[in-house]
């Protein structure tokens, strides 16, 4: 597919700006001032925080519980106007003998049977409940040792009466009024006490609140962030960690900090559906001062972050959709796969979760470093015998919009001419090129490689012999910004790239000089999406191909000047042919 239009478009504004702004630089006149002016930074600041803490250790603080039961509530689902009542129940865990206040965590999970005996539909009395909120109790135990209040929610009622996506928002709206009804509470008990938990007065921070929920907890607290705003006394949470969410809903998550989690072998949220909230949501609002993250494990499945759901019937759900468990890369019966043990999985879980909430919420600045895109994981999350394994957590960094500078989006065809800057977009030698957008759960739209489990917009680049992508910065002065960033999907349906991918990134000035870097030096994931074929009536496979970023520190173009850079270019001279698709090519800063 390739579709091509005029060069006078939206993007040509920006063109308009940045010249006016040249013109106006070069003004002269009087200074009524004998201070000498500021010297100019003509280079990029370094990236210099590159260790990630590793989180797995217990803290100091010992930890005491409380379980509670604050009565029943009334919820709704938002599409088929059904009304039910769901327990407000949990447990939270908080540090014992201080005096606090803490910053407050709050955990939802997702949806999974409710009675040891049966699924207990419309059952709010069952005899044996399946204790799915105590599946983060190795997390909450964790950041509750080192300073932190952590609540788990219980959703169990919700599970009983949440609907399929065909016929209601599939317990969406009634996730995120039971944690906002949470939070009104321990509002409350640490204001005045109350509900037996008077030991907890003054002893929570609701100024820092951070939410992780999984699954359809995970699009619950999603939901949750607009839900909030909408309240008389909206509570402060600025920091939301989607794991393995669904969205049913087509949520979007602004003005908070956002990570949204999706596993390559996941079988229960098979399409990464988490990957579809973090595209809507990078350009929802204008100037949102929040950075957003994707991140993908390549050998994480949906149970296994639950301690409770990974002993439960079918602990491996990538089993749902291959029952043999054969395919070469998810299937756990298959030689050599690429699966993470229920143990390994739960590491790299507390990992994530705890320093991004520590570093988010409680601002522990040594947790800072891996969410730059440019630090390695803690070698404790590489399988034994490995001291490095970035392959198997690609992450994707979208920083505030104060510290990026959007060279394109691709949110429209007018990339394939023009720029956000207003410069010009130019491909010479590609046998094919267009724009496309992938079409949410099948992961159709983009014919390069069926399916594409991202829904941004992007372009794709086929090519035969050495070819150029080349987007023109009319003068752009980068010396505010740290990193080069693009991110990439290896088209899955091209076997030219069955060995990866690889291109050179260039930059130039308006002097003409160049500086080019090799991608794979910056990046670990531009390999061939592993796996049997996805669509697979018979035996379904892992293979799909998702966009990830790769970060190239603009310290490493030397000899160019970074104050008035004329182009950027992609150079696919690396392998004889292939086929790439890109998207959110950016100047950024990545120390938040």
């Amino acid at each position: 597919m390739s579709i091509s239009m005029s060069p006078l478009s939206s993007k040509g504004a920006g063109a308009l700006y940045l010249f006016i702004s040249l013109i106006l630089s070069g003004c002269g006149g009087d200074s009524s001032s004998d201070n000498p002016p500021p010297v100019a930074n003509t280079e990029p600041d370094p990236i210099t925080n590159t260790v990630a803490a590793d989180a797995a250790a217990t803290g100091a603080h010992g930890v005491s519980e409380n379980e509670y039961q604050f009565g029943r509530m009334t919820v709704v689902d938002n599409k088929n106007g059904d009304s039910y009542e769901t327990d407000i129940h949990g447990y939270i865990q908080y540090p014992e003998d201080e005096a606090g206040p803490f910053p407050v965590v709050l955990f939802l999970h997702g949806r999974h049977g409710t009675c040891y005996d049966g699924r207990g539909i419309d059952d709010d009395d069952c005899d044996n409940p399946i204790p799915s909120y105590r599946g983060y109790q190795y997390i909450s135990e964790n950041l509750a040792s080192h300073g932190y209040a952590v609540i788990s929610v219980d959703a169990n009622d919700i599970n009983d009466h949440d609907s399929s996506p065909s016929n209601g928002d599939t317990g969406a709206l009634a996730r995120a009024m039971l944690v906002v009804r949470h939070l009104d509470e321990f509002r409350t008990i640490n204001q005045s006490g109350g509900n037996g938990l008077d030991n907890l007065t003054g002893k929570l921070d609701m100024s820092r609140i951070g939410i992780m929920g999984h699954s359809r907890g995970g699009e619950g607290v999603n939901q949750t962030v607009l839900y909030n705003r909408a309240q008389p006394e909206p509570h402060n949470i600025t920091a939301v960690f989607a794991l393995a969410p669904t969205d049913y809903n087509t949520q979007t998550v602004s003005n908070v900090t956002f990570l949204s989690l999706a596993g390559y072998c996941d079988g229960d949220v098979e399409d990464l559906m988490g990957n579809f909230a973090y595209d809507t949501s990078r350009y929802a609002v204008d100037n949102d001062p929040y950075a957003k993250f994707q991140l993908i494990p390549m050998g994480a499945n949906h149970n296994y972050y639950n301690t409770v759901w990974t002993t439960d019937t079918r602990p491996d759900d990538w089993t749902i959709l291959d029952g043999d468990g054969d395919d070469p890369w998810c299937g756990e019966n298959a030689a050599d796969n690429g699966r993470d043990t229920p143990e390994m999985q739960q590491a790299h879980g507390l990992f994530f979760i705890a320093s991004f909430f520590r570093y988010f919420i409680g601002g522990e600045e040594a947790f800072g470093a891996y969410w730059n895109g440019q630090t390695p994981v803690p070698e404790t999350l590489c399988p034994a015998g490995e001291t490095s394994c970035d392959d198997r957590f690609l992450l994707s960094v979208h920083a505030p919009a104060g510290q990026r500078l959007i060279i394109d989006d691709t949110l429209d065809p007018a990339s394939l001419t023009t720029n956000n800057l207003g410069g010009a977009v130019l491909f010479d030698g590609f046998s094919r090129f267009g724009i496309c957008q992938t079409n949410g759960r099948p992961g159709e739209g983009c014919d390069v490689a069926t399916p594409t489990f991202n829904i941004a917009e992007q372009l794709f680049m086929v090519w035969d012999t050495a070819a150029t992508y080349r987007s023109e910065l009319l003068g752009t002065d980068a010396t505010d910004y740290q990193v080069l960033s693009v991110r990439v999907g290896i088209s899955h349906g091209d076997t030219d790239n069955t060995d990866g991918q690889d291109f050179q990134v260039v930059l130039e000035d308006m002097d003409g000089n160049r500086a080019a870097v090799v991608a794979s030096d910056y990046s670990d994931g531009l390999f061939y999406p592993p796996g049997h074929t996805f669509y697979d009536d018979a035996n379904h496979g892992s293979q799909k191909t998702t966009l990830n970023a790769v970060d190239i520190p603009l310290t490493a173009f030397e000899g160019v000047d970074f104050t008035n850079l004329n182009a950027v270019e992609l150079v696919f001279d690396q392998t004889a042919a292939g086929t790439v698709q890109i998207t959110d090519l950016a100047m950024q800063r990545v120390d938040f």
